[in-house]
């Protein structure tokens, strides 16, 4: 790798490192509720940075490469998608395996009751 090369790329790395930093920074300041939409996100950006429009248009891609590649932020997608906090996500996904535990425990108690009666057991010999 010659010397231009190298240079260009600890430039490429400062810039997005910075990239980073805000990218967490912006984040981390949120404290809405629900799920943070991208488009939110990169208008936060595009003002702190002082962005103009080819520049967040081409930031944009990065932008949510950094945030899927967090480990303090979950995406989502569909139509009420967005980002979210991994712990929110944790508890999401915790509430919903409880629910199908109960509902999977309360089927076999049906199964099981409904096996009984239809096998009823004689006590006569």
């Amino acid at each position: 790798m010659n010397d231009n090369a190298r240079d260009a790329k600890e430039r490429l790395m400062a810039e997005f490192g910075s990239l980073f930093d805000a990218t967490d920074e912006a984040l981390s300041a949120w404290q809405g509720e629900g799920n943070l939409q991208f488009p939110h996100l990169l208008t936060t950006l595009t003002v702190k940075l002082k962005w103009d429009e080819k520049t967040m248009r081409e930031n944009d891609p990065i932008v949510r490469k950094i945030v899927r590649s967090h480990p303090d932020w979950y995406v989502t997608r569909g139509a009420h998608g967005g980002i979210m906090r991994a712990t929110e996500k944790q508890k999401k996904d915790a509430v919903k395996a409880a629910k199908d535990l109960a509902k999977k425990q309360l089927q076999e108690a049906i199964d099981a009751k409904v096996a009984a009666q239809s096998n009823p057991q004689s006590d006569s010999k």
